[in-house]
């Protein structure tokens, strides 16, 4: 069986962040969405630091963040697309794919 380079990526990521993840300070942390999900499923950074999403599948997905508190939507993401979102509040929020209801990745800002 032949892998993408892409699929490859979210394998490893997959497998090194398989609960979540805590971001050092000055970095961006990549958030893959493949099959449905988002790997890491769930991370904890820092208020400022931004996450970068990344559509690692071949199907159409979608990424917003479901909070009054911030307004994000990054519109549809064809595969190999990416967005990035800053998270500039402290709090808990969930980033919600609008082509997938069932897909959920949890932030939470320190």
């Amino acid at each position: 069986m032949k892998l993408k380079l892409s699929h490859a990526i979210c394998l490893v990521s997959v497998i090194a962040f398989p609960v979540g993840v805590l971001a050092q300070a000055n970095s961006d942390i990549v958030i893959s969405q493949k099959k449905r999900t988002y790997a890491p499923g769930q991370v904890t950074i820092q208020a400022g630091q931004s996450l970068k999403i990344i559509n690692d599948d071949i199907f159409l997905h979608h990424a917003f963040v479901d909070s009054d508190e911030m307004d994000f939507d990054s519109g549809s993401m064809e595969e190999g697309e990416t967005r990035t979102v800053q998270f500039d509040k402290r709090g808990k929020f969930q980033v919600k794919c609008a082509i997938h209801p069932k897909m959920n990745l949890d932030v939470t800002v320190e």
